[in-house]
């Protein structure tokens, strides 16, 4: 995870949520001067050769930074000859600056791949694609819908490490109560909302069963929009990069937001949605039992279990459910990763390589971390560890490893793409805009 506002929150043990949220905001600013930037220099170091790597990393302090400075002391205790200084730089600005300027560090380890697409296509970034190719790494062992999202016109800039998707969270009590059982479709899900609502004689909202906007991006987390359009059976990119934001399915998913929205509450659902307490504390709607359904991470999860246990025995998870019109897209989830790339610039891009390349393939490596930390791993098989036996945070894992879960397609323009997506649904869902007419309006750059 990272502390910046770039994409989904993770765990730590002692959280200090308003510094660590992982943002799926999109949006970045490019420089110019990057089209300047000059080739990496990939001279392979000698076996004696003493070298430092510096890194910067967006994990940001705390524990999880001490997850990482362990897994870097393993890494130099195999490679004597290596040292990795690692230190938190959590301003995406900050690093494309220190990129364009020359002062690039040999590896970042970015919260999420929403920038790689602008940065690849003004050369900020190094292309693994000769690395991958020279060493014989076998990409077929990663998450692939992980991996896929952090090529550019099919070239490889970066490798996962550490995977984060979303599902179907419950309260499994608030079911019990009411007589029901969880949606199997995206229509149920709408109708089981309603009957989850209650409200006071004044028609304030005091238990909300779900809305589709929540979290989003004001609590740091992408646009709900993109998943839904999923699960209705749409995309968002083709494959040749074209943006397809007013297709059928698309606009039938903002529909339904829009309907689900007006269904329970509207209004008065952003007035409970603002009252609350701060995502993530035992004060926001989930952890305070308040809301009985929302789609979001197995992060949410973990900050139940330990600031609202009560709550969070209650908790049940599922994949969310497809639209009625499109039952194969059951399960689907945006799924991203932590991308570990060589900026260009970097003066030491082989043996950079070489420890991303070993961090990401390492399966004990990526086991140890996905348990300290509760995210899942960026590889399809990994040894057994203590959280898999967590049925909630095993669904996470299975829901990132199936045929739902979907990357960002990268483009030089897909960060601005995400964003003003974003914009359209807020458009209707605050606005009373039509959702057609939002998302032919939506431009790509």
């Amino acid at each position: 995870m990272h502390i910046t506002p770039h994409l989904g929150a993770k765990y730590r043990s002692n959280p200090r949520v308003a510094s660590i949220r992982r943002s799926l905001v999109f949006g970045t600013t490019v420089v110019a001067a990057a089209t300047a930037l000059s080739g990496c220099n990939a001279s392979a170091p000698g076996p004696d050769d003493k070298i430092t790597l510096t890194m910067w990393q967006q994990w940001g302090g705390g524990r999880e930074r001490d997850v990482l400075d362990s897994l870097i002391e393993r890494y130099e205790a195999l490679h004597p000859n290596i040292t990795i200084d690692e230190s938190p730089v959590t301003n995406n600005a900050e690093i494309l600056a220190a990129i364009t300027g020359g002062n690039a560090p040999d590896i970042v380890s970015l919260g999420n791949s929403l920038s790689l697409g602008s940065w690849a296509s003004v050369g900020a970034i190094t292309d693994l694609t000769p690395f991958i190719e020279a060493s014989g790494l076998d990409t077929s062992a990663y998450v692939q819908s992980s991996y896929n999202g952090l090529k550019v016109d099919g070239k490889t800039y970066a490798l996962p490490f550490q995977v984060f998707n979303a599902g179907l969270i419950y309260n499994k009590q608030m079911f019990t109560d009411a007589g029901l059982t969880p949606p199997t479709t995206l229509e149920e899900l709408a109708i089981t909302a309603q009957a989850l609502t209650k409200t006071d004689s004044s028609g304030v909202i005091t238990q909300l069963g779900f809305t589709p906007s929540y979290p989003g991006p004001d609590q740091g987390q992408t646009c709900p929009l993109i998943t839904y359009g999923y699960a209705f059976g749409g995309i968002w990119t083709t494959n040749d990069g074209m943006a397809t934001p007013d297709s059928e399915e698309n606009v039938a998913a903002l529909t339904w937001m829009r309907d689900v929205y007006a269904a329970v509450g509207g209004q008065q659902v952003t007035n409970f949605i603002s009252s609350a307490g701060s995502y993530l504390t035992s004060d926001d709607p989930l952890e305070s039992g308040k809301l009985a359904m929302v789609f979001d991470g197995p992060w949410s999860i973990q900050y139940t279990k330990e600031n609202a246990p009560d709550v969070a025995k209650e908790l049940g998870v599922i994949p969310l459910p497809a639209s009625r019109t499109s039952p194969a897209s059951a399960g689907s989830t945006y799924i991203d990763a932590n991308p570990q790339f060589i900026p260009t610039g970097s003066k030491n891009a082989q043996a950079a390589f070489d420890f991303i390349a070993w961090e990401t393939t390492n399966a004990n490596e990526a086991a140890t971390f996905s348990n300290e930390i509760a995210n899942i791993p960026q590889l399809k098989t990994v040894p057994k560890y203590d959280l898999l036996d967590d049925v909630n945070y095993s669904a996470f894992v299975q829901i990132a490893n199936g045929p739902g879960a979907r990357s960002w397609v990268q483009t030089a323009d897909s960060s601005t793409y995400g964003t003003n997506i974003c914009q359209a649904q807020d458009a209707v869902l605050l606005d009373g805009a039509d959702p057609a007419e939002a998302l032919a309006a939506v431009k790509t750059n």
